[in-house]
């Protein structure tokens, strides 16, 4: 019963929000097919030495952090049914490049324009779906588009490692064809949002009459709850998926895991992200959010011991620990997403909805960066124990600003907007509207 009510609460949202959704899905689904195998494509498809997938990671972390802030600057000035479009014509340019990278340079460049569009995508996304929907459906498009992505991303990695090793054409081809389906689905999810989203503040603003705000990030970060939230983002993102694909496996590896267990403790990841999602949102919609916030930093704390005490077992029973450490991982990260994308777009108002998105996905695409640094630096210490200590610690440390956050916004599925603004119901008023949303965290 309780998985029909969720189904129930997705099908009452504004078929804007059920665009995004589906469009999201279908392109969460070819970012899965490539986004294994990068490094195995320029490598030993490629020939490339080991620095060009090296660098192409680094400049695309570079430029989606930069191409956050130019997207979030824009979406406060373009309609949503234009920048949403944008953003996914640009990163499917990015990535279906990758696909002729016959050299470095070229490679180089497609890391640049994808980094620049995806980090578009993620942003303008999310502030449509805030200005699609009511403020007490947030909680439930946000979790539900969480969800969606890690079962789209997961079903692309099946599927793209079937056709990665299928026995047809050139390697160089089929891997090229990855990128073309990849490239696809954001074009697909461009013409599908061209012309059906909401206009923007702007847009309100000149049938209006009204003169234009003009809305900084310095005046964004000093909004009451936008500082808060972009902490504890940080804090969550460092301990889970920033050190999913760095620190934990470093660790794992290090003691007690084979890479046939690194693969089903990856394959647990995805699959519980999404269960947590699907199951567990009538709590993200009940439960206060400073409740569910602490539950994240004590399971994050949790997940981190496990990890210390699978090193010290062998076998199956290493396994075993090490699928709870997951299993605890991923319930920290699939709480927090959603819960701090709603607290955002609740401190937010329209005028700088777009700017406070971009923060949240550079917050997030930073994190991505300093948690494999971090790891890098720590492991080599100890047998990477002062990693685990130091992850046990921002973990912990998360009921901080967690206490923080404004009782105004404390609950989770209230709708109450503190200083939160106009909300869907003005965007949709100014500009009929019928929708469209795809992302990324």
């Amino acid at each position: 019963m309780s998985l029909l009510a969720n189904w129930g609460r997705i099908g009452r949202l504004p078929r804007t929000a059920k665009l995004l959704l589906a469009t999201n899905g279908l392109s969460a689904f070819g970012a899965g097919m490539v986004l294994p195998f990068l490094w195995i494509y320029l490598t030993r498809i490629r020939h490339f030495d080991a620095w060009v997938p090296a660098a192409a990671l680094a400049v695309q972390a570079g430029a989606a952090i930069v191409g956050g802030l130019v997207w979030g600057a824009l979406l406060d000035r373009l309609p949503y049914r234009r920048a949403v479009p944008y953003a996914n014509i640009v990163a499917g340019v990015g990535t279906l490049v990758y696909g002729f990278a016959s050299s470095p340079w070229i490679a180089l460049v497609a890391a640049t324009v994808w980094g620049f569009g995806i980090n578009g995508v993620g942003t303008a996304v999310r502030a449509a779906y805030a200005a699609c929907t009511e403020p007490d459906q947030r909680t439930t498009v946000y979790s539900a588009d969480y969800g969606l992505l890690n079962l789209g991303m997961g079903a692309g990695v099946v599927v793209g490692g079937a056709l990665a090793a299928a026995d047809f054409a050139t390697p160089a081809t089929r891997y090229a064809l990855l990128y073309g389906i990849d490239a696809l689905t954001y074009l697909v999810m461009a013409a599908a949002t061209w012309g059906a989203l909401p206009g923007g503040i702007r847009t309100r603003q000149q049938k209006d009459g009204a003169r234009a705000s003009r809305p900084n990030y310095l005046s964004v970060l000093r909004r009451p709850g936008i500082a808060v939230v972009l902490v504890l983002l940080a804090m969550n993102a460092m301990v889970t998926f920033g050190q999913f694909r760095a620190g934990l496996p470093g660790y794992l590896q290090s003691h007690s895991i084979s890479p046939g267990g690194l693969s089903t403790v990856f394959a647990l990841n995805i699959i519980m992200c999404a269960v947590v999602q699907f199951v567990g949102m009538p709590l993200l919609e009940r439960v206060p959010a400073r409740t569910l916030l602490l539950a994240a930093g004590a399971c994050a704390t949790g997940c981190w011991a496990l990890v210390h005490l699978s090193a010290l077992r062998h076998g199956v029973q290493a396994l075993l620990v090490a699928c709870g450490a997951v299993v605890l991982l991923s319930v920290a990260e699939s709480l927090a997403g959603p819960l701090l994308s709603t607290q955002l777009n609740e401190a937010a108002t329209d005028e700088d909805r777009g700017r406070a998105n971009a923060l949240f996905s550079t917050t997030v695409s930073a994190s991505g960066v300093i948690g494999p640094i971090l790891a890098g630096a720590l492991l080599p210490w100890h047998g990477g124990v002062l990693l685990v200590v130091v992850m046990v610690v921002l973990s912990a440390a998360f009921v901080l600003p967690v206490l923080r956050l404004s009782p105004r916004r404390d609950a989770a599925g209230d709708g109450v907007a503190a200083g939160g603004g106009a909300g869907a119901g003005q965007v949709q008023q100014s500009e009929p509207a019928a929708g469209a949303v795809a992302a990324a965290s």
